[in-house]
């Protein structure tokens, strides 16, 4: 398989309507998260993921629900591993890392490690 064969067949993730605290000083808050195989791909507001993600995405609306880092990661931002957290409660301040009861939807380098309710098919 090439590289762009591979590239084409990679799982894209949009989560969106979410609350993603990015961990980036200049813009700790953004709606939306973009994943394409094993990394971030693209964060801002849900319509501007929403478009990127194209008709073969999987769309995630997380309803609200905060998006932070898996533990190994610290911080999302494009480029980085794809190790991210949907938790059911909303922080104003830089979040506490979830307890299990709390994680709705998690990521491991792209892949689905945990999904209570069902949000990606």
């Amino acid at each position: 398989m090439s590289d762009t064969e591979e590239i084409a067949t990679e799982r894209t993730i949009a989560i969106v309507n979410a609350r993603v605290w990015t961990g980036d000083d200049r813009r700790p808050w953004a709606d939306a998260v973009l994943v394409r195989g094993a990394r971030i791909v693209g964060i801002g507001s849900s319509a501007e993921i929403r478009k990127r993600a194209g008709t073969s995405a999987v769309i995630v609306d997380a309803r609200s629900m905060m998006v932070v880092p898996g533990a190994s990661a610290g911080r999302i931002a494009t480029g980085f591993p794809a190790n991210l957290i949907v938790v059911e409660r909303a922080v104003d301040g830089v979040p506490a890392a979830p307890r299990d009861d709390e994680i709705v939807l998690a990521l491991e380098e792209g892949a689905v490690v945990v999904d209570r309710d069902g949000m990606v098919s």
